[in-house]
């Protein structure tokens, strides 16, 4: 029964501003993971959305068939009339404006408006779910004055520290783009919740020390494995997957103009394949280099790959896309900022070279000693079956939840003493 005392079936309550269909971009991959594994294993999902500017992109019919119900937010009449643009569809473009105009953080409720939170209320104490998932920290005013059942648990998804994007960016000489925030919002924020998920472990440190009133667990992003045959990859062929976030941007505009020039002198034959909404942002490619733009199903292009590269030289959270690699048995070339939260070296497929002349020399190396990149492959394969199939992450995320429902409950989330910055 769900709603009342521990049990083997739970009602999980997302709120998000994502979508999970389309899967264009690791966030929404995270979500669709979650949401396949959660209903696979018999329990009840629904998911209320705060509607974007790219809502009319979103695939409402495919996620609606994979959730016991969906709702697509939309704000009250009487204030639809005066800031309908603003307020709907404009929200993403306004907040994404006020992001990047400057380095001003944005607090953490300013992309939470009041009616949301409203519908957030109404759908908890209607349906009274046993988990209420919130997405992103910038949702989590959500999660205050729920009329929910005694054993709910509210969960916070972080996918990123939000106090260290506007350093992360500013150390590439880019300004600040979509959500930051200051240390002191975000852990206010972050303390509505019982739970707190990281998405690696580095975070989850950061997210201990931050908030050490509340449990973090360290919830990495979850891939099926489609191990490829090694004889499917094609001689030469590199592959590069990404949005079109301008971080993303940046990193293949290194590697276009610092590795590939002595890589196809070194590698004549070289090709690289461009997969992803990356391709809208990019102009004219050098020859050998092809873009194909956002593909929905990615496992004849991961299987075609000899290696994947991941030139990104900042940024934070977890790169999702290097993980599907490894999860299709493919070794991976990879910045130190594209590697962040993750093990790297032989034994994991994952190779970290951060200067141009050190990208080229493991990317000849793979291209051209094939008995080393069969080990790679091999072991890719092996290190994501143990680390990143959806059991493997999302079982015991499963479980401390059903552990916090069961537990002796305190006071509600809230009204604990301030802390400062480690």
């Amino acid at each position: 029964m769900c709603g009342t005392g521990a049990s083997a079936a739970m009602r999980v309550l997302i709120l998000s501003n994502t979508p999970f269909l389309p899967a264009t971009a690791g966030n929404c991959a995270r979500i669709a993971r979650m949401v396949e594994y959660l209903t696979g294993a018999g329990h009840e999902v629904a998911m209320c959305m705060l509607p974007d500017a790219d809502t009319p992109s979103w695939d409402v019919a495919g996620m609606r068939a994979r959730l016991a119900w969906l709702e697509i937010g939309a704000a009250p009449s009487s204030l639809v009339a005066s800031v309908a643009r603003r307020t709907l569809g404009g929200l993403g473009r306004l907040v994404r404006r006020r992001a990047d105009a400057g380095p001003r953080s944005i607090g953490v409720d300013d992309w939470c408006p009041g009616w949301f939170r409203a519908r957030a209320r109404a759908h908890v104490r209607e349906w009274q779910p046993d988990v209420v998932l919130v997405e992103y920290v910038f949702l989590s005013a959500c999660l205050e004055g729920l009329d929910a059942p005694p054993r709910c648990v509210t969960v916070i998804d972080t996918h990123d520290l939000m106090h260290r994007r506007q350093a992360a960016y500013a150390a590439l000489g880019m300004p600040p783009q979509w959500f930051h925030t200051t240390w002191a919002e975000e852990r206010r924020g972050l303390l509505r919740a019982d739970l707190v998920l990281a998405i690696h472990a580095e975070d989850a440190a950061v997210l201990r020390a931050m908030i050490p009133e509340r449990r973090v667990l360290t919830v990495p992003h979850a891939h099926p494995m489609h191990a490829a045959p090694p004889g499917a990859a094609a001689a030469g062929r590199l592959l590069f997957v990404a949005s079109f976030n301008d971080l993303n941007v940046r990193g293949l505009e290194w590697l276009l103009d610092a590795v590939w020039p002595a890589l196809r002198r070194a590698v004549p034959g070289v090709e690289l394949v461009v997969c992803g909404t990356i391709a809208a942002k990019l102009g004219t490619l050098p020859p050998g280099v092809v873009a194909r733009g956002f593909v929905a199903d990615l496992t004849a292009e991961y299987g075609a790959a000899r290696v994947v590269v991941s030139p990104a030289r900042g940024g934070t959270g977890l790169k999702v896309k290097v993980i599907e690699a490894l999860c299709h048995g493919r070794p991976i070339v990879t910045t130190r900022a594209s590697a962040t939260g993750l093990d790297t070296g032989e034994t994991t497929g994952v190779l970290v070279a951060d200067d141009a002349e050190a990208f080229t020399a493991a990317l000849v190396a793979l291209l051209g000693d094939d008995a080393r990149w069969r080990r790679l492959a091999s072991a890719a394969a092996a290190h994501a079956a143990r680390r990143y199939t959806p059991e493997a992450v999302f079982a015991s995320m499963v479980a401390a939840w059903e552990h916090e429902r069961a537990a002796p409950r305190s006071a509600a989330p809230g009204g604990v003493a301030p802390a400062t910055p480690a």
